[in-house]
């Protein structure tokens, strides 16, 4: 099985450790891969965060 991680913000650090911690609680076998945008806000703090996040996630 593989899960594939989106984190909607451009925060590479806070990607990884998501990353991590979906892999430490993945069973074992599981693929667990973590991306996060190009463009977009570095952190979502409110509704304008949140609909600018948008366009880099598509």
């Amino acid at each position: 099985m593989r899960i594939h991680v989106v984190n909607p913000n451009t925060t590479r650090s806070m990607t990884l450790k998501i990353g991590a911690a979906a892999k430490a609680a993945a069973s074992p076998g599981v693929e667990v891969t973590a991306v996060n945008p190009d463009f977009g806000p570095p952190s979502i703090e409110g509704y304008f965060d949140e609909a600018f996040s948008v366009p880099g996630l598509i």
